[in-house]
């Protein structure tokens, strides 16, 4: 009874120290539309606006009073090192994929989103139908994939080699944009590209004759805020995200994610 009184006592105290003097949340994020970019001098995007409505959860629900200080990064990798190095009061925004290689240097929050890819031909290209070797060796037979090394798109279209196209001519680019690019110049190029990079390309050229072939997308993946190894963060982010009436099933999830990536692909990319 004595140890729980003194635990009750230190969380309360702490919970107090930080409503009554404050302290500040670092948030490391990778400039990625539509995850977390400027425009007309103001910080949005969809990491940004879950994380806003993270901390007005600790300021309302646990008594926080929570000051952010955004620290920007054009790499990646260098987000993932800052993060691996930072102290407790860190968070990283980068879309990142939850792998457990990752997951050796630095926590998980609970995903947030889920990260697929779609198999993207061109627009002139047949229609898969059905997930069969005959299906598509008649669609795909011919084609080139496309794809970027070291990367799960690149996984895919290896497992696609190996299960139904032995004679599979696999290339490699930079980007997928770039991919996309030759994809909807010639209709004997294929490949897996992430979701929301889809997405973000058609949107930006409306014009480009591209499609998805549905039967072979991908949805394995997730993608989640990245934070210190022990840091209280997590627990405190997975409360607020997959608690009961957790914000994972609450109408500003949605609508933030409509608002970034439309109806469709909200249904799509949403936790359930």
């Amino acid at each position: 009874m004595k140890k729980i009184l003194i635990i009750a006592l230190f969380s309360f105290c702490f919970l107090f120290a930080h409503s009554q003097n404050g302290d500040t949340l670092r948030v490391n994020y990778f400039v990625q539309s539509p995850f977390a970019f400027t425009e007309n001098n103001s910080l949005k995007g969809i990491e940004i606006e879950v994380l806003n409505e993270y901390v007005f959860w600790l300021k309302s629900k646990k008594k926080m009073n929570i000051n952010i200080k955004y620290k920007p990064y054009n790499s990646l990798s260098d987000l993932m090192e800052a993060i691996k190095k930072a102290g407790n009061n860190n968070l990283g925004l980068g879309s990142v994929q939850v792998t457990p290689e990752r997951a050796k240097d630095v926590d998980f929050t609970c995903p947030y989103l889920k990260k697929v890819a779609f198999c993207v031909t061109n627009g002139h290209a047949p229609d898969i139908k059905i997930e069969s070797k005959d299906e598509i060796m008649r669609a795909l037979g011919s084609m080139e994939a496309l794809t970027i090394n070291n990367t799960t798109l690149n996984k895919y279209a290896m497992d696609l080699k190996k299960k139904y196209l032995p004679e599979l001519k696999i290339s490699y680019h930079s980007d997928e944009k770039k991919i996309l690019d030759e994809i909807s110049k010639n209709v004997l190029f294929f490949g897996f590209v992430d979701a929301v990079g889809f997405y973000t390309y058609l949107k930006n050229n409306p014009s480009k004759f591209i499609k998805m072939q549905k039967v072979l997308n991908q949805n394995k993946e997730e993608i989640a805020f990245i934070i210190p190894k022990g840091s209280t963060h997590k627990q405190l982010f997975n409360e607020f995200f997959n608690g009961p009436g957790g914000f994972k099933s609450s109408q500003n999830y949605r609508f933030i994610l409509e608002k970034y990536l439309g109806t469709y692909m909200t249904s799509i990319l949403a936790v359930n």
